[in-house]
């Protein structure tokens, strides 16, 4: 697998295979850099009527690049690999810091950690942009890729409030199909784990943001039945994180039954 370093590299690659898949392209705005700005980019798939809306998220943490990774290698694939899809529309937001992509750090270049600002007052330009087009539509589904480098294996968190039947145990087990190292501690980031879960319901959700949330609680706040962060361990291979990505992903797909 090519690995590429460099967000606007990146965001070419990722343009040219949503254009070759049938995605449309959408600019959001403008991401302030050091010399000049980037664009925000988000891509669609729409369906004719009232279809579910699935939205996948990657590239919020500059050093977790396997998520955009994940994205292209999707839109690679996605005629001949991802029929599970085409009854959904689907948005995809492929790489939400491109100043922290390049430098391989967490933050933006500003030092910010955009995942702890969406619903704040005052977000980054990064934020605000996403926080404004996620208002105009209902998300169902909403699926992020991250990256832990403190974790031996994959993980994920699992946002159901007032659900039964987590998905999280049902992609635990693809993953461990393939073979792939699953983080059986538990507790992880401070939190209560099983088998690689954590999952949270509505008591433990909050209701407002002051000083900002990560993405998955926003989504909640703002209606998603749904949200799915997966975590995987930087310590592998690019290839096989992407790969990890990519079976979760699948795994809730055949598992999803839209209300």
């Amino acid at each position: 697998m090519t690995e590429f370093k460099n967000s606007r590299m990146m965001l070419e690659q990722i343009a040219s295979a949503a254009h070759r898949s049938g995605f449309r392209q959408r600019i959001l705005g403008e991401v302030p850099g050091p010399e000049t700005p980037f664009p925000m980019i988000a891509l669609s798939k729409k369906l004719a009527g009232q279809s579910p809306r699935i939205l996948i998220s990657a590239g919020i943490h500059g050093d977790e690049p396997a998520g955009p990774h994940a994205i292209l290698s999707l839109l690679q694939s996605y005629a001949e690999e991802w029929s599970e899809l085409s009854p959904y529309h689907i948005e995809i937001v492929p790489l939400i810091n491109p100043t922290g992509f390049d430098r391989r750090q967490r933050e933006n270049w500003q030092g910010v950690d955009l995942n702890r600002t969406f619903g704040s007052a005052d977000p980054p330009p990064e934020i605000r942009a996403l926080m404004d087009d996620y208002k105009r539509r209902q998300i169902d589904l909403f699926v992020d890729f991250h990256e832990d480098v403190d974790t031996p294996g994959f993980y994920l968190y699992e946002l159901a409030p007032d659900k039964s039947g987590p998905f999280g145990p049902h992609i635990i087990q693809a993953l461990r199909d393939h073979k792939l190292p699953i983080n059986t501690s538990e507790i992880i980031e401070g939190m209560p784990a099983i088998d690689g879960l954590i999952l949270r319901t509505s008591r433990s959700v909050p209701r407002f943001f002051r000083k900002g949330a990560p993405q998955g609680l926003y989504m909640i706040k703002l209606g998603t039945t749904r949200t799915l962060t997966f975590e995987t361990p930087p310590s592998l291979p690019l290839e096989k994180r992407v790969s990890m990505h990519l079976i979760a992903l699948r795994a809730i797909l055949s598992r999803w039954r839209p209300e």
